[in-house]
C-alpha cells in the first residue's frame, strides 16, 4: 500500500516531463525547419542576383558587338542621310541606357548580397559552405562591375570616334548644302536666261496697213526719185529704226497664221513667201491671210513683217 502511494506520483511526474520534452523537440524542429528554409531562400536569392547581373552583362556585350561591327558612315553621291545620323545616336543612347541599368543593378545586387550575408551569418555561423558561397557571389559581382567599367570605357571611346565622324559629316553636308543652294540659284538664273533668250529668239512682229498709214507711222519710208516728174511714186522701204510698239507681237513658232483684212496685200520686207502658204494669191498679191509653213526659214531675214494693202 505504501509502495503504491510512492509510485503514483513518480509516474505522474514522468508523464509531465515526457510531454514537456516533446514540446521542446517540436519547437526545436520547427526552428530548424525555419532556419533551413531561410538558408535555401538566401541561396536562391543569391543565385538569382548573379544570374540577373550576368544576363545584363551578356546584353551589354551584344550591344557592344553590334556597335563595333557597324561600318563607319561614309559620304555617297547622295550624302549620308539624316536618318543614318539619327540611327547612330539612337544606338548610342540605347547602349548608354543599358550600361546605366547594369550599374544600378550591380549597386542593388551588392546591397542585397551584403544583407543576405548578414542574414546568413545570423542564421548559421557554423554553415561554412554558405558563407563561402556568399563570398564567391561577392567576387562575381565585383568581376561584373569591372567588366562593365571596361566596356563603358570602350564604348565612350567609340562614342568619341563617332562624334568626330558625325562632326566631319555635318561639315561636309553643310558645304554640299550651300553648294546645292548656290547651284540651284545659278540653275534658276540660267533657266530664266535661256527662257528669255528662247522667248526673244521666237518673238516676231507684223503690221498690216495702207501705204499712207504705214508711212505716217514711220514704219515705211519713201526713198529714191519718182519715175516720172508728175506721176508715179518713190519706192517704199522699211524704216531703218522700227518701233516694236507699232507692231503686233507674236511667237513665230506658235502663231503661224496671220489673218488679213479684206483686200489684196503685198509683203515689202525681206521674208520669202515661198516658205509660207497664202490663203489666196494672184499676180504676186495675197488675200485672206498667210500660213507660215517653215518659221525658221521665213523669219530668218527679219523678225519684222510689213504687209501693205495694194
Amino acid at each position: 500500500m505504501r509502495v503504491s502511494r510512492l509510485l503514483l506520483p513518480c509516474l505522474v511526474l514522468l508523464g509531465a516531463c515526457d510531454t514537456k520534452a516533446k514540446e521542446q523537440l517540436r519547437s526545436l524542429a520547427h526552428a530548424d525547419s525555419l532556419r533551413t528554409d531561410s538558408l535555401v531562400s538566401i541561396k536562391n536569392d543569391l543565385l538569382n542576383e548573379v544570374m540577373t547581373s550576368t544576363q545584363f552583362v551578356n546584353d551589354i556585350n551584344t550591344e557592344m558587338t553590334k556597335l563595333k561591327s557597324r561600318k563607319a558612315a561614309t559620304l555617297s553621291a547622295r550624302l549620308t542621310s539624316e536618318s543614318d545620323v539619327a540611327s547612330m545616336k539612337d544606338e548610342r543612347t540605347a547602349v548608354v541606357t543599358r550600361i546605366r541599368q547594369l550599374v544600378a543593378r550591380l549597386d542593388s545586387s551588392e546591397a542585397r548580397v551584403a544583407s543576405l550575408r548578414s542574414r546568413a551569418s545570423k542564421l548559421s555561423k557554423q554553415d561554412s559552405s554558405l558563407v563561402s558561397q556568399v563570398a564567391e557571389y561577392e567576387k562575381t559581382i565585383t568581376a561584373l562591375r569591372q567588366t562593365v567599367a571596361q566596356q563603358k570605357a570602350e564604348y565612350e571611346a567609340t562614342i568619341a570616334r563617332q562624334n568626330t565622324q558625325i562632326a566631319s559629316l555635318n561639315s561636309k553636308v553643310d558645304t554640299v548644302t550651300k553648294d546645292n543652294v548656290r547651284l540651284s540659284g545659278e540653275k534658276t538664273a540660267l533657266i530664266d536666261t535661256v527662257s528669255n533668250l528662247v522667248s526673244e529668239k521666237n518673238t516676231a512682229y507684223y503690221v498690216i496697213g495702207t501705204k499712207d498709214e504705214l508711212v505716217k507711222q514711220g514704219v515705211l519710208v519713201e526713198e529714191g526719185h519718182k519715175r516720172f516728174v508728175l506721176v508715179g511714186g518713190r519706192s517704199l522701204t522699211p524704216a531703218r529704226e522700227l518701233d516694236p510698239a507699232k507692231f503686233t507681237k507674236i511667237d513665230r513658232l506658235r502663231d503661224r497664221t496671220i489673218t488679213f483684212p479684206a483686200g489684196e496685200y503685198t509683203i515689202v520686207t525681206r521674208q520669202n513667201p515661198a516658205f509660207a502658204s497664202p490663203f489666196s494669191a494672184k499676180d504676186g498679191k495675197f488675200s485672206g491671210g498667210l500660213r507660215v509653213d517653215q518659221p525658221e526659214r521665213f523669219w530668218e531675214p527679219s523678225k519684222f513683217l510689213i504687209i501693205v494693202k495694194s
